[in-house]
């Protein structure tokens, strides 16, 4: 199974899709979830999830910022990105 880790700083959009996706019956296992980009990166390389799914827009650490620093530390998670933002400069 594809290990999956679910990063939003809103509560409901990260509950939502943790919650709301049935992962396992799609091949998936969610490992956990975070509410920032720090957070998220000791989790990632403390469980080395396949795929990361994170909001674009973060305070402190952004998903792409995230990105880059889970490659820095050797980590080959795919990312998707979601966003909410009506205005998009990314």
């Amino acid at each position: 199974m594809y290990r999956v880790l679910v990063v939003d700083d809103e509560s409901a959009i990260r509950d939502g899709l943790a919650d709301g996706v049935k992962w396992e019956e799609l091949g998936f296992v969610l490992v956990g979830t975070a509410e920032d980009g720090t957070i998220a990166l000791e989790e990632i390389v403390s469980s080395h999830p396949h795929i990361v799914v994170t909001d674009i827009r973060m305070p402190g650490m952004d998903g792409i910022e995230l990105m880059r620093r889970a490659r820095d530390c050797g980590e080959n998670a795919r990312f998707i990105f979601i966003s909410g933002h009506e205005e998009f400069d990314y």
